[in-house]
């Protein structure tokens, strides 16, 4: 079977999953980005270790996963959770004494901010409203498609007319003309469907977001590659067959997540939006 087609296979299992939990949200949600927070936090201590350095694991895949469920709570107990983690990593540390000290609690600490707190910022999202309860759960939805939108277009793009290495070093099969195919998916599906599904948002807002996807959502995918390239691997783990693990599935969506959150925030402050 070829990698492809276990793709195709697992996005037709994936993507009605993933489209119940973002229509059910509420706790349902939070306990599924609160699972591949810890997932993908094991994943990157994995990568850590292949560079030497020993993170306190058990303490950052906990508050990994409790980094998200305390967004859905209140955002104002992340700043409690990731001070009580630091604390502990510390203590923890303190025993282990002063050798490698800094890239074992730098890893560690790196390690509970991404994905987990990332990720976290699906949630305020999902319950972003306007005009009804369910515009959350069409913001939601139209952004995650639209990233799926800006991959495939930038996989096949690539692949058929891609010339021009995006960033050698990094990631040599990315190419510019995929990530340009990427970018005006993206902001075509985004720009049709954000002003259709949400009847009070304006088709620039939409083309916003899309462009958002196109650039930020392609970072956060060559971010992921410059871990996994300093690591030496070619991917974060083999838990989803055909994509990898956790860190190289959720990778546009972690840096995708709190940029459109944050527009969404300062469009409102400044009584753009409603």
């Amino acid at each position: 079977m070829s990698n492809l087609t276990l793709r195709v296979l697992v996005a037709i299992v994936g993507i009605p999953l993933i489209v119940a939990l973002v229509i059910a949200g509420s706790w349902w949600l939070a306990a599924f980005i609160a699972l591949i927070s810890a997932l993908g936090a094991g994943e990157f201590y994995r990568l850590a270790q292949a560079k030497g350095a020993t993170p306190h694991t058990a303490i950052g895949i906990a508050a990994a996963a409790a980094l998200p469920l305390a967004l859905a709570v209140d955002p104002a107990l992340v700043p409690p959770v990731l001070t009580v983690a630091c604390m502990a990593t510390f203590v923890v540390q303190l025993r282990s004494g002063p050798d490698r000290a800094i890239a074992s609690v730098g890893a560690t600490a790196l390690g509970m901010l991404y994905p987990a707190l990332l990720l976290g910022w699906l949630l305020p999202l999902r319950q972003w409203s306007v005009a009804s309860p369910d515009d959350g759960a069409w913001l939601l939805l139209v952004t995650i498609s639209g990233i799926w939108m800006c991959d495939t277009a930038a996989y096949f793009v690539g692949r058929w007319r891609g010339k021009h290495p995006l960033s050698p070093r990094t990631s040599p099969k990315k190419t510019w003309e995929g990530a340009l195919a990427g970018l005006l998916a993206s902001v075509v599906w985004c720009g049709v469907f954000i002003p259709l599904s949400l009847g009070w948002a304006a088709p620039w807002l939409g083309l916003a977001i899309g462009g958002i996807i196109g650039t930020v959502g392609q970072a956060g995918d060559l971010a992921k590659s410059l871990l996994k390239r300093d690591a030496g691997v070619k991917d974060s783990s083999a838990l989803i067959p055909g994509h990898g693990g956790v860190l190289d599935r959720f990778d546009s969506i972690t840096a995708t997540a709190p940029a459109v959150y944050g527009l969404l925030v300062l469009l409102r402050s400044a009584s753009v939006l409603p």
